[in-house]
Order: structure tokens, then C-alpha cells, then sequence
């Protein structure tokens, strides 16, 4: 049993190590550094509107019932790509969020990766104490 949870917590570790950004490039808020409050409030004053434009012109061209029955080759399937370009650039103005949802969530990784470190340390002293 205690040599599974020992392999477990070293695969874990070596998969931690690949899957870390830190060996090879910086993270995308630590190249820009992260944005202010008036520029995600900008962010969201030009993005939002931008990708509910762009969803609403591919939805009503090509993802609604409608458009789907008809199945010709028409502008309508243009105009759904021209939706779906605008939705991309809503998406670009949304990155500063992207920035901010980036740091939060490598964060709460790398706290949860500590914890679990800190919890395999106290597991193996358990043990240790409570060996027979």
C-alpha cells in the first residue's frame, strides 16, 4: 500500500513538472503583467457587446433551427462566418480578463499542489510514528 501511494505521489510530481509553464516560458500576466480595474472595465465595454453582436449574427445564420433546415448554399453561411470573426474579436478584447482568470487559476494550482505536498509529508510521518 505504501509503496503505491510513494509512486502515485511521484508520477504525480513528474506530471506537475510537464504540465508547469515555468520551465520553458513565462505566463501570459507575467509577460503583460496584469490590468487594472478601468482596463477590465473597458475590456468589458467593448468585448461583451462585441461577442453578443457576433453570437447573435452566427446564431440566426447558421446555428438556429431555421438556418439549419434550409441547408443551401446562400450568404446566409457567409454572414455566420463574418459572426463568427466577430466573435473572435469580441474574444481579443476580453483578454485582459483572460490575464486575471490565468493568475487565479495557477494560483489556486499551486496552492493545491503545496497542500498536497504538505499532506504526503504529514502522511509518511504517520506512518513513521505509528509503525509497528
Amino acid at each position: 500500500m505504501r509503496s503505491k501511494i510513494v509512486i502515485a505521489f511521484i508520477a504525480f510530481l513528474n506530471s506537475n513538472i510537464i504540465l508547469s509553464q515555468r520551465r520553458y516560458s513565462e505566463k501570459g500576466y507575467e509577460i503583460v503583467g496584469l490590468p487594472d480595474g478601468d482596463k477590465i472595465a473597458d475590456s468589458l465595454i467593448i468585448g461583451l457587446p462585441i461577442l453578443l453582436v457576433g453570437f447573435l449574427i452566427a446564431y440566426f445564420s447558421m446555428w438556429s433551427k431555421e438556418a439549419q433546415s434550409k441547408k443551401e448554399k446562400n450568404t446566409s453561411s457567409n454572414i455566420g462566418c463574418i459572426g463568427v470573426i466577430i466573435m473572435i474579436i469580441g474574444l481579443f478584447f476580453l483578454l485582459p480578463i483572460l490575464l486575471w482568470l490565468e493568475f487565479i487559476f495557477s494560483s489556486i494550482y499551486a496552492l493545491g499542489i503545496g497542500l498536497f505536498v504538505v499532506i504526503f509529508i504529514i502522511y509518511g510521518i504517520y506512518q513513521l510514528l505509528n509503525k509497528k
